[in-house]
């Protein structure tokens, strides 16, 4: 009964969503609910292409909205290719855990263990070294970032003389400073640890096994058609994220591998993805943060994960819901100042229907 008078209120306040260009179906209560939502997101006219994708009660579902690019007309589609910006980084938070399991790395290390030549710059004024633990959980006091890291791409030997040239003032307290520098630099001491690029690891230990085809940081042609192009306010096409130096926010993928990829985070079925839902700072009710992932509690007291990504032409995010066993992940290729809060109200409004729901 509960989900039939869902289904009549959200096909009812949902009617107008039918003027979109999607797939979705419309034929349950977590359809209705998505297309209501999508019908206010896109309701100005401003957005290009939108990509949902929502695991729950054991089934996963996937809508689709608006288009590949501006006046193509072409709706995108589950195995659709975004850049997935800052959600790279819980790749590379993984990627540590595992060295961590393996005895490559400790949460304790000094960062220049693993870096060529000299960073005596790299410790406070007390005498303590930035830690691997300091760069997962963005208290290192490090930049956000060299110059913009979404331009011109910075190769490896400038990026080591930029850190030579951070200055860290006295360690005080875990300050959460967000920065896309550090993982830059956690991805560069991965492949320095493991002899091995960046997108190796990630294959070998996240995509492969889960079969996530359609998560890289480059494609062949084979998979040219399927990759998204970026836009901004204005539909205006934006430059793509440079993928030297990955580990903060180069990775790209589709709906449908993300579903894939937020299902093997939730299950928590080893020791190195336990590892990386570790809380680093803060606390679950003012609000923590793991191995990047952001952890806390909802309106009603669920526990959540979740993460967001950002890049001059795509917003995205993900969110984990261990107590209900739900996941939600959003890709778009379009970005403006208020795709961040548009998409994040998509995302609790399908989440507090699915919970209603089950």
């Amino acid at each position: 009964m509960k989900s039939i008078t869902l289904l009549i209120y959200f096909l009812f306040t949902g009617v107008c969503c039918f003027a979109q260009s999607s797939d979705n179906p419309m034929r349950t209560p977590i359809d209705s609910a998505v297309a209501r939502l999508m019908a206010t997101y896109m309701k100005d006219g401003k957005r290009v292409g939108i990509s949902i994708g929502v695991n729950y009660n054991g089934k996963s579902y996937t809508y689709n909205y608006g288009e590949t690019a501006p006046g193509s007309k072409k709706l995108p589609g589950s195995s659709s290719i975004y850049e997935i910006g800052s959600i790279t980084k819980t790749f590379t938070g993984l990627l540590i855990a595992h060295a961590i399991t393996e005895g490559k790395i400790a949460l304790n290390d000094d960062v220049r263990k693993f870096l060529p030549g000299n960073f005596p710059n790299l410790q406070y004024k007390n005498g303590s070294p930035v830690k691997i633990g300091y760069l997962l959980a963005h208290t290192a006091q490090f930049p956000s970032s060299f110059g913009n890291i979404t331009g011109k791409p910075i190769e490896t030997p400038t990026f080591l003389d930029s850190i030579r040239q951070i200055k860290l003032d006295s360690l005080k307290s875990f300050h959460y400073v967000y920065s896309n520098v550090g993982y830059q630099l956690l991805g560069l001491i991965l492949e320095n640890v493991y002899h091995k690029t960046y997108y190796q690891l990630v294959s070998q230990y996240i995509t492969s096994p889960l079969g996530m085809n359609r998560t890289a940081l480059n494609y062949s042609v084979k998979y040219a058609n399927g990759q998204l192009s970026g836009y901004g306010a204005n539909k205006e096409a934006v430059g793509n994220m440079p993928s030297t130096l990955p580990g903060a926010g180069s990775l790209h993928a589709s709906v449908s591998d993300m579903l894939k990829y937020l299902k093997y985070q939730n299950a928590e079925n080893n020791t190195a993805l336990k590892l990386s839902h570790q809380i680093i700072v803060g606390d679950i009710d003012n609000g923590a943060h793991a191995f990047q992932w952001e952890i806390g509690k909802t309106w009603n007291w669920d526990q959540y994960l979740r993460v967001d990504g950002g890049t001059n032409g795509f917003r995205s995010f993900c969110f984990i819901y261990p107590l209900s066993q739900i996941e939600i992940v959003i890709l778009s290729n379009q970005k403006d100042d208020s795709a961040g809060s548009g998409l994040y109200s998509v995302a609790s409004g399908i989440y507090k229907v699915v919970k209603e729901i089950k």
